[in-house]
């Protein structure tokens, strides 16, 4: 099977940790594409175009993160989202809040991008104050996954980390010291030294 991926995606690169931490690298390979230039052979398995993108060797392709993931957990018996009850939710939950908190930092950055005189003040603030009121929410729920070694707490330490790539000013480990010391420990894991971002 091939994983295609870019080298900034937090949702591929989600997915490359949980890989990695399955020890799944010798049944997954990797390919890094730029989805921007829609490469023919992305284009070919995802016609959203976008990655991740999950070849499956004959099998119906596999897009997004969330879906991939569970393929992923399902290749071997070892779970990183539990198969059902409470606990499955909690992690889906988690996950989904992560994903959410990358949607809004990317939404702020394709806005921050325009040129100055067509960037709307409304929409940069609007992601903003969504970055914040989730950034409290993961904050008051840090029971739920800090010490947890799943799928949600990888979630929410891949999205965190995606702050640092691409909303740096908001200084987020200064107002969230606790969050700040849980990515700091996942940073730690061999899944997140080997799937950095490059620093662009």
């Amino acid at each position: 099977m091939k994983l295609y991926v870019s080298p900034t995606s937090p949702y591929a690169r989600k997915c490359r940790a949980l890989i990695i931490e399955k020890s799944l690298e010798r049944k997954i390979e990797v390919i890094e594409c730029d989805p921007r230039s829609d490469p023919e052979e992305l284009l070919a398995i995802n016609p959203l175009g976008k990655v991740p993108a999950l070849d499956r060797d004959g099998a119906p392709a596999l897009m997004d993160s969330p879906l991939i993931c569970e393929f992923i957990d399902r290749m071997d018996e070892e779970n990183w989202i539990p198969r059902r009850g409470e606990s499955r939710i909690l992690v889906m939950r988690q996950q989904a809040l992560a994903d959410g908190l990358i949607d809004l930092t990317i939404g702020r950055r394709i806005e921050m991008q325009r040129d100055a005189d067509k960037q709307w003040d409304f929409w940069s603030e609007r992601w903003e104050r969504g970055v914040r009121r989730t950034l409290d929410a993961l904050n008051q729920d840090r029971s739920q996954y800090e010490r947890s070694v799943d799928l949600g707490a990888l979630s929410v330490a891949i999205a965190l980390h995606y702050l640092d790539l691409r909303f740096a000013e908001l200084n987020w480990r200064e107002t969230y010291p606790e969050l700040a010391a849980f990515a700091a420990r996942w940073d730690q894991r061999a899944s997140f030294e080997q799937t950095r971002p490059p620093a662009v």
